[in-house]
Parts: C-alpha cells; structure tokens; sequence
C-alpha cells in the first residue's frame, strides 16, 4: 500500500471518529428559563446556534438577499420590556413603571410605590428624569404643577408612610421618541429603568 494512502486513510479515520465524538455529545439550550429544541455545535469551545434560530428566539425576522448574499435580520425585542424589568425593589421599598403615555402635551410616566419598610420614605419626585435619544430631560416643577391638579391623574404623597401604596404621574415634556430610560429617586435611592415603551 502506497505511503499516501495509508496517510489519507488515518485521516478519514480521524475525521470520522472526530465526528462520532461530537454527535455522541448532545448540548441543551435554555432561553428565559425555557428549554429550546435547538441544534447546538460546539467548537474549540464556542457554542454555534443556527441564526434562523437564533432570530425565532428574539421573535425576529430573517431573510436573504441572493443577489447580495445578505442575511438580514429584524426583530424589536430590545426595545421591549418585561414586567419583571419595570419593577425595581431597593431597601424593601419598590418601584413599578405602570405606563408611559405621551401626546401633544406631554409625557405621562404612570408608577406605583411600595413601601414595605419600617420607616417613611420620600418619593423625591423632583430629582426624576428620562433620557430619550440622548437628551436628558429632567423634572420641571412649573410644568408639573400646572397639569398634575389640572388632569384627572393619581396623585401621591411626598411621603409615604410604611405598609402604604401608593400612585402617581409625573409630566415631563414630550419626547420623540418610541421608548425612553426613566430614573426615579426615592428615599435618595435611584431606580433606574431602560427601554421603557411609549404609549402615544
């Protein structure tokens, strides 16, 4: 037998038991704490997943360009929000985005306080603020006023007494854009809320 033949058989070999090894290895995918039925390859230890599937997982769209050989994939999943991220608990005291609403007047964040300490907590409202496109755009106590006792809105202490709920609407001015960050203060806390959706 020729030299290169038994080369090229030991490679054949090799390659064959290489990947008899890698199907005998079956990988388990999870996303959100559910388990997918993914074909999972792993390689000089980085984990392959096919972007068709990739793309489902985000509830996205893939498509292909023959003529450019482009995959192009849409999906919107960063801009939207769990429950659990517009809920933000620090010190037992929790904060919860209930909406975001916006028109021609302005901008409406809905929110809901809780406080389950043992002390009083100051809702702080002044020192709330919202970025949006790169703009900060901070709380403006004479654009409150004028629309917080004028509109038919929850209304919450300045301070909130503990075992106590409580709502309120702060008003900023409007924003273009489709969803925003929300910072708010309370007890000289910060709670801070990415990608929240406009209601408009």
């Amino acid at each position: 037998m020729k030299k290169s033949t038994v080369i090229f058989s030991v490679i054949i070999l090799l390659f064959t038991f290489s990947m008899g090894a890698y199907a005998a290895t079956k990988y388990n995918l999870t996303f959100n704490g559910k388990k997918q039925s993914t074909d999972i390859q792993y390689i000089n230890n980085i984990a392959y997943v096919p972007l068709a599937e990739v793309t489902k997982l985000f509830e996205g769209k893939l498509t292909y360009d023959g003529k450019t050989k482009t995959f192009a994939v849409s999906t919107n999943a960063t801009e939207s929000t769990t429950q659990s991220e517009l809920t933000k608990t620090i010190d037992e005291v929790t904060v919860k985005i209930d909406k975001v609403i916006q028109d021609s007047d302005s901008l409406r964040v809905y929110l809901t306080y809780v406080n389950n300490s043992d002390d009083e907590v100051n809702t702080t409202v002044s020192l709330s603020k919202v970025v949006a496109n790169g703009k900060q755009y901070s709380y403006n106590s004479d654009f409150n006023f004028k629309r917080w006792y004028k509109k038919d809105v929850p209304h919450a202490d300045s301070s909130i007494e503990p075992g106590v709920t409580a709502e309120n609407v702060i008003f900023f001015e409007p924003v273009n854009a489709d969803s925003i960050n929300i910072a708010i203060t309370v007890n000289w806390e910060d709670y801070k809320f990415n990608n929240v959706k406009i209601t408009k």
